[in-house]
């Protein structure tokens, strides 16, 4: 664990919450850094989403508060001009630190329209959208990359010289994600791959791919030499994974979450979402939010089951009572 610096921002330590569609809403950026996360993203927003003035999705996006700062958003670039005139915008908006580009998204509707994975073929034009950003932004620019479009060392090849050229553009950071596009999420992560880049490259990488516990998370750190690691899914459910991380690398040990902590960082993700977006929309995030802070319960498949029935907000916090006290109650941590 140690400091990093990110141009102007200094990070107090290198754990990232890693931008994550439908998840990091702006509680659950909350939560990891009280668990201590030391930088957090915003969901993904294309500049045109950025752009539209009427959008309630971007508002939502970029809800934030004086506590969630420092703050990355995400955007998912594909016109040159069209991306220096939404980072002007969000410069303006004053809530954002850092502005991430992401060359890595492998969903086959984002690179069917030649965004995301899909810039990875297409070396001169991703070099041209973070030179771009970085002549248009006043903020911090980074950048998120997989090994390539396929696992081929050809591709492999371009994708790190692409990542090069955006770190000589002026990319504060690159943020690998161990796995090739066309893999999407499946195999295991090439952790060997994130020391290679960050042997190769100016810029600081961190790691990303397979971190789902504390232990994981430090041996990414020490096998790569890797500036930092950029937590995605091992953090859902589990905001409790930075603390027990920090932890284990302090003392050698770290602390199993307790239930009661569970129960109410639950609570507390419920309230928080239904204080942004009202309880019955929150109530719909959380049937997919609880399915992951159930995971390693003693009767985990029960308590998803009771929350994917849950009828309402009441409902809902009954289920929690009852599944985690056996009481009918159950105190709002926040």
């Amino acid at each position: 664990m140690r400091p990093v610096g990110l141009g102007p921002i200094r990070l107090s330590a290198n754990l990232v919450l890693a931008p994550m569609h439908r998840h990091t809403h702006r509680i659950f950026r909350l939560l990891s850094r009280r668990a201590g996360a030391a930088l957090a993203h915003t969901e993904m927003l294309t500049p045109e989403e950025v752009l539209d003035a009427t959008g309630r999705k971007t508002v939502n996006v970029l809800a934030s508060s004086p506590e969630d700062r420092p703050l990355g958003v995400q955007l998912l670039p594909r016109e040159p001009d069209l991306l220096a005139e939404a980072i002007a915008r969000l410069a303006a908006i004053g809530t954002v630190d850092l502005v991430d580009l992401n060359f890595a998204c492998p969903s086959r509707r984002v690179v069917a329209t030649d965004r995301g994975g899909a810039m990875l073929r297409q070396p001169d034009p991703a070099v041209r959208l973070v030179e771009a950003a970085v002549r248009a932004s006043p903020l911090p620019v980074t950048a998120k990359f997989r090994l390539g479009w396929t696992d081929c060392d050809e591709d492999r090849d371009l994708a790190l010289d692409i990542a090069s050229r955006a770190a000589e553009a002026g990319a504060v950071a690159v943020t690998l994600h161990a796995r090739s596009v066309m893999q999407g999420y499946r195999g295991r992560a090439d952790w060997p791959a994130i020391g290679r880049w960050a042997a190769r490259l100016a810029a600081p990488v961190f790691g990303s791919g397979d971190l789902r516990s504390p232990e994981a998370v430090l041996a990414m750190l020490r096998e790569t030499g890797c500036a930092g690691a950029s937590l995605a899914r091992g953090a859902l459910g589990a905001p409790w994974i930075f603390r027990q991380t920090m932890d284990l690398a302090a003392r050698g040990a770290y602390e199993p979450v307790t239930t009661d902590e569970r129960r109410e960082t639950l609570v507390a993700h419920f309230a928080g979402l239904a204080e942004q977006y009202g309880e019955t929309a929150a109530l719909a995030l959380m049937r997919q939010e609880g399915q992951y802070y159930a995971r390693g319960m003693k009767g985990a498949r029960a308590l998803r089951v009771a929350i994917q029935g849950a009828r309402d907000a009441a409902d809902f916090r009954e289920v929690v009572a009852r599944h985690f006290t056996g009481t009918k109650r159950c105190q709002e941590p926040f």
